[in-house]
């Protein structure tokens, strides 16, 4: 599939952003350095657009939520530095793609127009699982478009049934386009962590992060039930929107990092796709 040119997996704690960091940087070196191969690995593909998938959007508990506002921005001021800001206009051809592929799978989705969010008292404005990511990608150079997607509450397949619907939609455009899912793998990591310890918290991780590694969906849908409770994640959905991305394509997986120092755990993982290629899925 050649104008998919790569997609990843990204943490989003506004502690790797320099500005708010400072010295604190240097606990997550590992995970700043590998977002950094990351974003340059990706920009240096060109891509036109890239499509984001977050939790920290306007999440439905029945829908995925998908921005069309024309121009999207956010800034950290939230996080005390008002100064990183950042802006991009909508793909708003693939966001049409999408919205209509998903139709066809049956995969619920809401236009996050202002009057949707004036009804349901949301902002437009960019997320920080949003613009953590798209941080990275701005430094090393990306200046395209955006389609901006927040998670839903839906059961794990059809997230992964709707990352491929945005494979589809992918596939009728004439450019090139990087996905990124944005996600925290296990808040319990630690007695300290923000959702407190738990001991499959680690668990967790490590079986998600081997998954992500191999591209195993099937080993995210053995995943005990409990065990997900028990990890207080917020990046397991992004993961199967991800590998649906990916599905029933000739790619290749590459975790570059993973840790936890605060009780959240991070992992950075890179995803190449093989041109024109196809296991028939």
């Amino acid at each position: 599939m050649k104008n998919l040119v790569g997609c990843a997996l990204m943490p989003h704690p506004p502690i790797m952003v320099p500005e708010v960091g400072g010295t604190e940087l240097e606990k997550i070196r590992a995970t700043v350095e590998a977002a950094r191969e990351a974003a340059e690995t990706l920009a240096a593909k060109n891509p036109q657009t890239v499509i984001l998938i977050t939790p920290h959007g306007p999440v439905f508990g029945d829908a995925i939520s998908i921005s069309v506002h024309p121009r999207l921005k956010g800034s950290l001021a939230s996080f005390g530095v008002p100064e990183v800001a950042l802006g991009f206009e909508t793909d708003g051809l693939l966001v049409r793609h999408i919205l209509r592929k998903a139709e066809r799978l049956g995969i619920n989705v809401v236009e996050l127009t202002d009057d949707v969010a004036k009804t349901y008292r949301l902002s437009l404005q960019l997320d920080h699982g949003a613009l953590i990511p798209l941080y990275y990608l701005h430094k090393a150079g990306f200046r395209g478009q955006l389609v901006h997607i927040a998670m839903g509450m839906l059961p794990y397949e059809e997230m992964y049934t709707f990352g491929k619907a945005v494979q589809a939609a992918v596939g009728m455009v004439d450019k090139r386009v990087a996905v990124i899912a944005s996600g925290d793998l296990s808040h319990r990591l630690t007695a300290d962590a923000p959702a407190g310890f738990s001991p499959k918290g680690a668990e967790f991780d490590r079986r998600l992060v081997a998954a992500v590694g191999d591209l195993n969906v099937k080993a995210l849908l053995n995943m005990d039930e409990e065990l997900i409770e028990e990890a207080g994640e917020c990046g397991l959905r992004p993961v199967y929107f991800l590998l649906g991305v990916l599905g029933g394509l000739e790619a290749r997986s590459r975790v570059l990092s993973y840790e936890g120092p605060f009780g959240v755990g991070y992992a950075v993982a890179l995803f190449a796709v093989e041109e024109g290629k196809s296991d028939g899925q």
